[in-house]
């Protein structure tokens, strides 16, 4: 009988060792504790991915805003001012090329208008269809400053200079 019971207990040893894994409970935790995390990181990773795609558009206003103010320091005025025919498109009266040549992966075109704003169309990635603008300020004794906005893009997607 002792020795029956004694195979007994090493059966049940033995089960027990066998059955060893997660528990349902531990796995729910671990798939809540990934939601929360994923919940976290993918509204960040498309801020950081919009601030990239915008800050593009930054990159080829750069060219142009160099363009703009020579234009500007030697007319004293903006193209349709000077007696430039543009209105909305003066990026020839300017010196640079047609609003559709710059371009890059993200945006489609960087337009100048008759009153020195420019504005940078999106025409893929998270922008898509939406623009930024550049409006200068001559006010501190010709020397120029610019302030981008965007009314379609969120602050958060938007580079930290134009927020």
């Amino acid at each position: 009988m002792k020795a029956n019971m004694q195979s007994q207990i090493e059966d049940l040893k033995r089960q027990k060792k066998k059955q060893s894994g997660f528990t349902l409970i531990e796995l729910m935790i671990v798939v809540a504790i990934i939601g929360i995390l994923a919940a976290i990181a993918i509204p960040q990773y498309q801020n950081y991915t919009g601030r990239a795609q915008a800050a593009e558009a930054i990159t080829l206003f750069s060219g142009v805003k160099t363009s703009l103010a020579e234009y500007y320091n030697e007319n004293d005025a903006w193209p349709t001012a000077a007696g430039s025919a543009c209105a909305a498109d003066c990026n020839e009266a300017v010196g640079i090329d047609a609003a559709a040549s710059i371009a890059g992966t993200y945006v489609s075109s960087v337009q100048v208008a008759g009153t020195g704003v420019v504005t940078a169309t999106f025409g893929s990635g998270v922008h898509s269809g939406d623009t930024m603008t550049f409006t200068p300020d001559a006010t501190n004794d010709g020397a120029l400053s610019w302030t981008c906005a965007s009314a379609a893009i969120v602050d958060s997607q938007l580079p930290s200079n134009c927020r």
